[in-house]
């Protein structure tokens, strides 16, 4: 199959525009993209705490933490997020609506169901690891089920059962279609895909990038997609 190139930004939210001031490397016009609008000083918060959780897990960062980064004071954000929970919540929202326009920009531009699902393995490093293009930070909330509230982890289930119910979708069109094989039942082999991709990123750390490639490719190879 072709290889189909992903789009290098998802499209830009007119109402969230320019740079975040203090994080110049990150533009607002591509991090808050799908989030509704909000203040720019609330922009800043979820920004910066979306940045520490590249290097903390969620229960491991503190308001402290935030206002170190920022230079304000913890009641500035106890004034937008009077509790962390609900900071976590915000965040958990901030991070699925742009993994869904992600998600509808793939399908989108996708030739055919096989296509989409190419993309979807092709763009899951960058997704996932590099820079701007980051969609979820690396396990920050996984490694912390146990200590989450229900709210917190109703969301992240949420979220992870809508991509692989998009993954089973895609999975029937293309085997009907002709374009894929694989044995057993659609949402199992979703569940199977997510899982995957879920256990190499959690090893990346350890076993590093190639680790991480090679399961991608094997993941396409075991759909038949590539030899």
């Amino acid at each position: 199959m072709a290889s189909a190139t992903p789009p290098a930004r998802l499209p830009a939210n007119p109402t969230n525009k320019g740079p975040i001031r203090g994080l110049p490397w990150l533009n607002s016009t591509y991090y808050l993209v799908g989030y509704p609008p909000v203040s720019e000083r609330k922009q800043q918060i979820l920004a910066t705490a979306a940045d520490i959780l590249e290097h903390k897990s969620f229960a491991a960062f503190s308001y402290q933490d935030l206002a170190d980064r920022l230079g304000i004071r913890k009641a500035s954000i106890h004034h937008h997020f009077k509790s962390k929970d609900e900071l976590g919540i915000a965040l958990l929202k901030f991070f699925q609506a742009r993994g869904d326009a992600l998600m509808a920009g793939t399908l989108a531009d996708a030739k055919s169901p096989g296509a989409a699902l190419q993309m979807i393995f092709e763009m899951c490093e960058q997704v996932m690891f590099d820079g701007e293009a980051k969609v979820w930070p690396s396990c920050a909330f996984e490694v912390d089920a146990k200590n989450l509230s229900p709210a917190m982890i109703g969301i992240l289930r949420e979220s992870t059962e809508s991509f692989q119910q998009q993954l089973a979708n895609l999975l029937e069109a293309a085997r009907t279609g002709g374009e894929i094989t694989f044995l057993g039942e659609v949402m199992d082999q979703a569940a199977t895909l997510v899982s995957a991709l879920q256990g190499a990123r959690t090893a990346e750390p350890i076993m590093g990038r190639e680790h991480f490639r090679g399961v991608v490719r094997q993941l396409s190879r075991s759909l038949g997609m590539q030899a």
